[in-house]
């Protein structure tokens, strides 16, 4: 592997965007020569550009919504989903941040599988992978059909590729390394569910007592003023 200065130390920007070249060959020998290379500064930089891209597609996928209600209105065509000017702006920060909140969720779940292994390290690894891959997967989603084919392969990749930098970050077994990604979806799964059920419950129980409410409203402006 190509090298620029030391092997422990950060690679510049510009090498890193020749590793993103290099997705298919991202096995656990590669992730374990690139660890010591760990770059917080490297990260974020990745991040940034990826959230750029993602503002771009989403303008991009609004331009086609304007288009096809324009069609619409005048050929009688299906509109496709229109973006709201503000969610693409909203992945500027939306999307570092969900990124950092899940390697962290990651990481938590990596240390109680017993990992000896860092939250930057693995944000550095993940982020190799992760950029170049997600840009593509958003671009090939905007392909009707096959594009949601294409992107549930990419997804599926980006698993095996996840599994494989947990196990060298932390040190752990395939097994466990599964395990540290999936137990932060299905602990967010598991809360999803509560909530809802305790939203279900609650509405049960008060729905009769809006009801009535919502009844007096309309008898009472039913009934005609003396």
């Amino acid at each position: 592997m190509e090298t620029g200065g030391t092997t422990n130390s950060p690679r510049p920007i510009g090498e890193i965007f020749g590793l993103w070249l290099k997705v298919f060959q991202m096995d656990e020998p590669f992730f374990a020569a690139e660890a010591p290379r760990a770059s917080t500064g490297n990260t974020l930089i990745a991040l940034i550009i990826y959230a750029v891209v993602a503002v771009i597609f989403g303008f991009i996928q609004r331009a086609i919504g304007f288009r096809q209600l324009f069609l619409q209105r005048y050929f009688g065509n299906s509109p496709s989903f229109n973006v709201p000017i503000c969610l693409p702006l909203i992945a500027l920060v939306a999307v570092p941040l969900g990124y950092y909140i899940g390697v962290g969720l990651v990481h938590l779940a990596a240390k109680l599988f017993g990992g000896a292994g860092s939250f930057s390290t693995l944000a550095y690894l993940v982020s190799l992978f992760y950029v170049p891959l997600g840009m593509v997967i958003t671009l090939v989603s905007l392909i009707p059909c096959l594009g949601t084919l294409l992107a549930l392969a990419g997804d599926v990749f980006v698993i095996i590729l996840w599994v494989r930098a947990i196990k060298v970050n932390y040190r752990l077994t395939t097994g466990r390394a599964v395990g540290a990604y999936f137990v932060p979806a299905v602990v967010i799964l598991v809360i999803l569910l509560v909530l809802v059920a305790i939203a279900a419950v609650i509405l049960a129980l008060l729905a009769p007592s809006v009801g009535n409410i919502f009844q007096n409203i309309i008898r009472n402006l039913a009934t005609p003023v003396p």
